[in-house]
Order: C-alpha cells, then structure tokens, then sequence
C-alpha cells in the first residue's frame, strides 16, 4: 500500500512560497532618477545570497524576475526575464528603458521586482518582492544667442551695449538667471550684469546692459565673454551655465584741427573786396 501522505505528494500541485522572509536575494537599481521626456536607462541587478539552510547547493534555479512599474512610467520593451540558474554570490543584470512623461515631473512612484525560484530538493517555489521608487525631474537646457555688441567700434573709456536672447528649450523654468559680462578691458567697480529671473520654456528672454571699458586701453581687439547662470529650484546646488563670446575693438579717436580757409590772390584781393563793397554802399549791386 502507498502511505496516504506519499499520495497527496505526488498528486499535489506545486506551490509557491509567498511573501518569503527574510529575503536571500538582493535587489539593487542604478538609473532611479528619470529625466521627463526622454527614455532613461535602468539597470536592475540581482544577487544570490541564498546561504542558510541544509541543502547541498546554494544555486536557485528556474529563476524568473519579473519588473513592475505604475502608471504613468512606461517600461519599454519585456517585463519578464528568465535564468536557468544563479549560483551562490553570483549575479544577473538586467537593463531596459523607462520613459517618463512631462506629466510627472516632481513626482515620486514606487515600483517592483518579483523573483520566483527554487532550491535544488525544494517542491515548493519560493517567492521575493522588492519595492523600487523612481523619481522624475525636468530638464533644462539654456541657449544663448543673437549676440550683439554696440558699437562694435569704441574709444578707451568708452561704453558699449551687450545685448542677446536666452532661450530654455527644456520642459521645466528656470529661476535666477542672471546675464555677466568678463572681459579684461572693463572698468573695474563698473557693472556688468543684468538679473532675469525666471526663464520659462519656449520663451526667448532678451537683455541688454551697459558696459564701460578701462581708460588706458591699447588699441585693439578685446575678447568679452557672456555668461548665464540659472538654477532647478528642485536641485539648486547644481545651476546651469550657458557662455558666449564676442569681441570689441578699442581704438583711439583722432582729434583733427578745422582746416584754415586758403588765402588766395594776397593783398589784392583784399583790396578788391573793398571797392566792391564801397560799390555795392553808393551804387547798389552791380547785379
């Protein structure tokens, strides 16, 4: 006869082992902040660290790692991996891409990796669930162009316009922009910057400002340099910096005497004025 328990072995289905605890697997994530309106690379890894029990082998086998991801992340490509088996301190790695809406920009979402597997001389599987959290941030990109100096031309002590646009073609504002100007040729103690605050995407922001130029100058070609800062109020200990360059050239101004009017025909000519004068008094115009 077979034992009754022999029979419920053999017909019984295998089971898996829910919410199995303490974990002997480790989770880890690299690429968990995400950058909305871009695919971002994510990378999931996966470690055996299965060493208690009595069995003589520490490798899991029929592994399948399966990712979840809330609305509104979208995984691209499978969510599904399978691995014949994962010996003891040995890993798998993972890697697919998650796309972010703008929608979700300041948000945080929580995700999960399910692990299914056995030991050799397990009959149940069992099962892992690790939670992993994303967070979704703007992006900022700040474009400086239309540069202009006016004039193009000055004097030593002299003032020149720095004007241009900025532009923000990411999908988040950006704050504190402020507009320098560098340059070895400007007057120490002048000023040499404009504030813009907040730069919003897709708007083009112009400034203009006034910048003086040192008196003892030599004439020639000087470099000036203008640069933008702006920060995320989400990340203000990294700011964004833009710079362009541009040149003024410093050349003195001659200063030229009027031109004295020619004499011509000397003392007779003043004389003939005289008597046409005289004339013109007593006779009227000749004409």
């Amino acid at each position: 006869m077979i034992p009754a328990f022999a029979v419920l072995l053999v017909f019984s289905p295998i089971g898996i082992a829910e919410g199995q605890n303490p974990a002997y697997l480790t989770v880890t994530v690299t690429g968990q902040i995400l950058t909305a309106g871009f695919n971002n690379n994510v990378t999931i890894t996966v470690t055996n660290n299965y060493t208690t029990g009595i069995y003589p082998s520490n490798t899991i086998r029929d592994v399948d790692v399966a990712v979840s991801l809330p609305t509104p992340l979208q995984m691209l490509g499978g969510s599904h991996w399978h691995y014949d088996s994962i010996a003891l301190r040995q890993s798998v790695t993972i890697s697919f891409q998650v796309y972010a809406p703008t929608a979700a920009i300041g948000s945080s979402y929580q995700g999960s990796v399910t692990v299914i597997y056995r030991r050799l001389g397990d009959i149940s599987y069992a099962q892992e669930t690790h939670v992993i959290s994303f967070s979704v941030r703007g992006w900022i990109n700040l474009v400086l162009y239309g540069v202009e100096v006016t004039p193009s031309v000055t004097s030593p002590g002299g003032n020149a316009t720095i004007s241009g646009n900025l532009l923000n073609n990411g999908n988040v504002a950006a704050f504190n922009a402020n507009v320098t100007v560098e340059s070895e040729a400007l007057a120490p103690g002048s000023p040499a910057s404009v504030f813009l605050g907040e730069v919003d995407p897709n708007i083009p922001r112009p400034f203009s400002l006034l910048v003086k130029f040192k008196n003892n100058l030599a004439q020639g070609n000087y470099s000036l340099v203008v640069k933008v800062s702006a920060i995320d109020t989400n990340r203000p200990t990294s700011p964004y910096h833009v710079q362009l360059r541009s040149q003024i050239q410093i050349k003195k101004t001659v200063v030229q005497l009027p031109s004295q009017p020619r004499q011509t025909g000397g003392m007779i000519q003043i004389i003939l004025e005289i008597l046409r004068y005289l004339y013109g008094v007593f006779f009227g115009s000749p004409t």
